[in-house]
């Protein structure tokens, strides 16, 4: 493919989209670089992902720049029809970051979201547990028999 060509399996828009948020925040498909700050100014903060299905063979790269155990930010799957738990195929939960630098970075298949990273955990995040359950709990590695 040539250089002129590389935009072309993006509609021709600008996909550069950069975003710094300090407030809720909903993605879109062409968001992939974002560096939340979250603070006592602006509270905990949550970034919803974009449809899996719309963001099929993506990469996003999410960074904090500010955050603490109270001044969280949340990365969480994109609501799924009528409010279900999410539209990505086995959603481990929502994904609780609360230290600078604290990375996540995302591919979508168009199925599911999948961490880059051991299968089956989400590193160095903490999943907060069903609905209906008050304590989090951390993702828990899978072995290979």
């Amino acid at each position: 493919m040539s250089l002129e060509d590389r935009a072309a399996q993006h509609d021709k828009e600008i996909v550069d989209k950069y975003h710094n948020p300090n407030a809720d925040y909903d993605m879109t498909t062409y968001d992939y670089v974002l560096r939340p700050s979250a603070d006592g100014d602006t509270g905990p903060i949550v970034i919803t992902l974009p449809p899996v299905s719309m963001a099929k063979g993506r990469w996003y790269s999410i960074i904090v720049r500010n955050a603490d155990p109270v001044n969280t930010i949340t990365v969480r799957d994109f609501p799924g029809p009528g409010g279900a738990i999410g539209d990505s195929e086995c959603w481990l939960g929502d994904i609780v970051m609360n230290g600078k630098c604290d990375r996540l970075l995302l591919y979508s298949d168009g199925l599911a979201w999948i961490p880059a990273g051991p299968v089956g955990e989400w590193p160095g995040a903490v999943t907060t547990a069903p609905p209906g359950t008050a304590t989090p709990t951390t993702a828990a590695p899978t072995t290979s028999p």
